[in-house]
């Protein structure tokens, strides 16, 4: 209710600050009445004006163990409604990301008709598995997914569905963060299970940090090594690692020096990078011989997204410091 009211203050004085606000609530409504959602609407409308979500705590308190499933993408997700994060956004509106989703779908299965062995994909931050189960239910069961992810909330979600799924021959999951070396970190659990990290920086002073653990962090190389796998054996990375990108590329030069298709699938995270280590990161990006495929921007709800008219890497050079934008890339041999 107290946001109500200051954005109401707010549209008095100057309506065009609180648009995007409007915009934003205004196709949310849309969407669970086209769908006719009435247990996502009512939870919107209380979670709006009474800060507490109707619907969630719903389903939290008719669940035997705290967890809730639901089919996305084509697979049964394990969701805790009491998590803030990605979860409940599923639990909401059933999709996130879905313009990059859909052309990352595309990406893969164009790639696994160009490849004459398995996929094999890095997954990093894989979180409760949005994106994981994707790649599992698009590339089948001779795909290998190594799904990185040290938050151990997550861990615990993404590992029951995986079993739910029966996707245990294709996806391995490792409860470490990747990085530019191979040593024990700090991480940050923040409530949105999607927002915890390993930066210490002004993210934290604005985000309330509920725990901080020691997580083992390797590079990509590292890996690669342990698992016995040649760097051009890997035909996909995603990751979404909250302004940890630049380190994770640095530890994944033979990857990136490869000369086998390959696709690139992270979020830049501008606000948390600074210019010099920005142009660092598209050089090497660049000098991979990847092409942009797509540059998409959330715009409001967590599942709108538009597509922006950037096929060059200048283009990403002096972009906004408040914006995250997912960029999906390719090399095709």
């Amino acid at each position: 209710m107290a946001d109500i009211i200051a954005k109401a203050t707010q549209a008095l004085t100057d309506p065009t600050v609180v648009q995007p606000w409007f915009e934003a609530n205004r196709r949310k409504v849309n969407r669970w009445i086209r769908r006719r959602e009435i247990g996502p609407l009512l939870g919107g409308l209380t979670a709006g004006t009474l800060d507490w979500n109707a619907y969630t705590n719903y389903l939290a308190w008719r669940s035997d163990d705290g967890t809730v499933v639901r089919e996305i993408n084509g697979s049964e997700m394990v969701l805790d409604p009491s998590m803030a994060g990605i979860s409940r956004e599923l639990l909401m509106y059933g999709g996130r990301e879905e313009l990059s989703a859909s052309v990352f779908r595309a990406e893969l299965e164009r790639l696994a008709g160009q490849v004459d062995s398995p996929v094999t994909v890095l997954e990093i931050g894989a979180n409760i598995g949005y994106y994981a189960l994707l790649e599992a239910q698009v590339l089948g069961p001779d795909a290998r997914i190594l799904a990185f992810e040290p938050d151990p909330r997550n861990v615990d979600l993404l590992s029951r569905s995986i079993e739910r799924n029966g996707y245990g021959d294709r996806i391995d999951v490792d409860r470490v963060a990747i990085g530019n070396s191979d040593d024990t970190i700090t991480f940050n659990l923040l409530p949105l299970s999607n927002k915890s990290h390993v930066d210490e920086d002004s993210f934290n002073r604005a985000h309330r940090i509920e725990q901080q653990i020691d997580v083992p962090q390797k590079a990509v190389s590292t890996v690669l090594e342990e698992r016995e796998l040649p760097p051009d054996a890997i035909n996909v990375v995603r990751m979404d690692v909250e302004g940890y990108e630049a380190q994770v590329f640095e530890g994944m030069q033979g990857v990136l020096e490869s000369e086998q298709p390959l696709v690139v699938f992270f979020e830049l995270h501008r606000s948390r990078l600074d210019d010099e280590t920005i142009d660092r990161m598209l050089r090497t990006l660049a000098d991979a011989d990847l092409e942009i495929v797509a540059v998409t921007d959330l715009v409001g709800p967590m599942w709108y997204e538009v597509q922006l008219p950037w096929d060059s890497f200048d283009d990403l050079r002096g972009i906004d410091e408040d914006r995250s934008l997912h960029l999906i890339l390719r090399r095709t041999s």
